[in-house]
């Protein structure tokens, strides 16, 4: 490789492979483009896309300002749309290459629970959001600007949208709220109440495919019952009191409904199928996570699967057979490596462990009742430390065997253990400080803690703890009337005893990554890099405790991990995971270069390196848990 940092033209970045494939998929589209139909998925880790019937799979996250992606709908023309966890709304008209988020005329809150698009939508461009907290947004421009369209519901909590078809004449669409189903014969403009008043909250609404012939739709409750209207929603009749145990999360009509009678539920982790238009079900199969999602056309049916990714039937629903092909959309979110162990934890999937250098992953067992994760450090010899979101500080190995509470404590944020030195500290939500004096068996509470209401976000030690006894800190301070949101960095020279604030950097942010550089003989704890936001800093060693703050990514995107290589203050290698790949620094960190060939289309969330004879191997982990690498210098 050159000394700039760039890679030659056979240089590129190696395909591991996932830690685990699948993942939660909230919601499914269907959408045809060039006589080939493409499969879309909603998920934690941004929008998928499959172009081979679910064998291969796409990460599209160009644009989104957020990966928390809760719904999906396609257009009949193939533009896309996406809401978030935090009531975001995005378009694509470009087959989700690339993501505008719409502008919105007042500050919505809440999760996008439901998507649905005009019939008519090549004329009249109109786009429905059902949020729960944000009532429901409509947008008549395809998508560039999103108002209020929530006038007469009464609630702000709307789970479902559903629309009619033939609005060329009749601009007939459903929401259901909180309180019951609402009915609009003017686009959303205006509301009123059906009588479908229920005490249970409806989740699902489903219209009629041939709705112009036999007004019919249908509505579901989260305890699986069943409702049905003949005549446009002005009366109702219960169907079934439970078509089956469980949730009800998701429902389906085939385009032939008028014919076939076909309708799909998503009940729980079963699919159910009727084919008498909601008269009998019977379920025809069994998932092994809750169903959360179901979308389709003439050719094919798609569900979305809590944990395990997508299903799909060719046959109306009747059979099933996976559609998760190389799909990696998993919570993962810290990566370290000790030796030859590499090691990744989620906070709701767990701990992975690799001693074949990624090839292959194994989960560790016991972890499950101690979900959610917030933290963990893996010492040397293989001892494995986690902390639990409400528990506290846990004790295991990479056999996965034999965890031990050893502190119980709720709010551990960062956790650091050193059993070699005989020495650990911990950091919570509210700012205190823990510490251990012998390797992590037993906890005190620091009194006093410099960081009171700061949260603590990380804590590193010096690669020669040993001989300079130093740490670092992140914290995130919270912002008020006067000061910004910012985080500060605070160091350590006496294993933890005293320890003073160095920089802050003002930052929304709630993630420090510090580390510092590989193959550096002398006070290589002075050359502490830090990444938060979207800047990476490093310290101007000529001068005490001045760091400088660089933009890493032009466009703006955030520096989740940095790791280096060298002296700073002689052209260190630095290397710098962002939102848009990785990027490289030859001079420090002063200036830095995209390094993502072969990541193309993936966010890189964390970096670490390891030494394999005289050269060194740079791991990523992208979002979603797929890990590549690549020698650098």
């Amino acid at each position: 490789m050159s000394l700039t940092g760039q890679a030659s033209t056979n240089e590129r970045w190696q395909r591991v492979g996932p830690v685990l494939g699948g993942g939660t998929v909230f919601g499914v589209a269907v959408s045809s483009r060039a006589g080939k139909t493409c499969f879309w998925a909603a998920t934690a880790c941004g929008v998928f896309l499959s172009e081979d019937g679910g064998e291969h799979w796409q990460q599209r996250l160009n644009g989104l300002t957020t990966p928390l992606v809760s719904a999906l709908v396609a257009a009949p023309n193939g533009d896309l749309f996406a809401g978030s966890l935090n009531a975001e709304l995005f378009r694509s008209v470009d087959d989700g290459m690339t993501w505008e988020r719409g502008t919105q005329g007042w500050d919505a809150e809440g999760t996008v629970t439901g998507m649905a698009v005009s019939p008519s939508y090549e004329e009249d461009g109109t786009v429905f959001a059902a949020l729960d907290g944000g009532a429901l947004m409509a947008s008549r421009n395809r998508g560039k600007h999103w108002e209020d369209a929530s006038f007469g519901m009464n609630s702000m909590t709307v789970i479902a949208v559903a629309v009619a078809p033939s609005w060329e004449r009749y601009e007939t669409l459903f929401g259901a709220t909180d309180q019951g189903v609402y009915v609009s014969r003017n686009g959303g403009r205006a509301w009123r109440a059906t009588p479908l008043m229920l005490d249970e909250q409806v989740g699902v609404l489903v219209v009629s495919p041939a709705y112009m012939e036999d007004q019919t739709l249908f509505a579901g409750t989260e305890s699986a019952a069943l409702y049905v209207s003949n005549d446009q929603g002005r009366t109702w009749e219960q169907l079934h009191e439970q078509i089956g145990e469980g949730a009800l999360n998701c429902m389906w009509a085939a385009p032939d409904f008028a014919t076939s009678g076909r309708l799909l539920a998503g009940i729980d982790d079963g699919i159910f199928v009727s084919s008498d238009r909601g008269v009998t079900w019977s379920r025809v199969a069994e998932m092994q996570g809750a169903v959360l999602s179901l979308a389709g056309n003439q050719e094919v049916v798609v569900a979305g699967v809590h944990n395990v990714g997508v299903f799909k039937s060719l046959d109306g629903g009747l059979t099933w057979v996976s559609a998760t092909g190389d799909l990696a959309a998993r919570g993962l979110a810290q990566f370290i490596i000790k030796d030859d162990i590499l090691c990744t934890m989620g906070p709701q999937e767990g701990v992975f462990i690799s001693e074949d250098q990624g090839a292959s992953w194994r989960a560790l067992e016991g972890l499950d009742m101690y979900l959610p994760l917030t933290a963990i450090s893996l010492a040397e010899d293989g001892q494995l430390f986690v902390a639990n979101q409400e528990i506290g500080i846990l004790r295991g190995n990479t056999t996965g065997r034999n965890w031990r509470l050893r502190y119980e404590k709720a709010g551990i944020s960062a956790l650091l253990v050193l059993p070699e030195e005989n020495v650990g500290w911990a950091g919570t939500v509210e700012g205190e400080l823990l510490s251990s004096h012998d390797g992590g068996m037993s906890w005190q509470v620091v009194e006093e803690p410099p960081t009171a209401e700061q949260e603590v976000l990380t804590i590193a030690a010096s690669p020669d703890f040993a001989e300079d006894h130093t740490l670092y800190m992140g914290t995130a301070i919270e912002g008020t009337r006067v000061k910004p949101a910012r985080v500060a960095l605070w160091r350590s020279r006496n294993k933890g005893r005293t320890w003073h604030q160095i920089t802050t950097q003002e930052t929304d942010s709630h993630w420090v990554h510090i580390s510092m550089p590989a193959d550096v003989t002398e006070a290589v704890a002075d050359q502490a890099i830090l990444a938060t936001g979207p800047f990476c800093l490093r310290p101007l060693r000529r001068a005490k405790d001045v760091w400088i703050s660089t933009v890493v990514d032009p466009n703006g995107s955030n520096v989740l991990s940095v790791v280096g290589i060298g002296e700073i203050d002689s052209g260190a290698m630095l290397y710098a995971a962002t939102g848009s790949g990785v990027y490289s620094s030859s001079d420090g960190g002063r200036t830095w270069h995209p390094f993502a060939e072969g990541l193309e289309g993936h966010s890189i969330i964390s970096l670490a390196l390891r030494k394999e004879g005289d050269a060194r191997i740079l791991y990523a982990m992208g979002l979603g848990g797929l890990i590549f690498k690549r020698q650098v210098a």
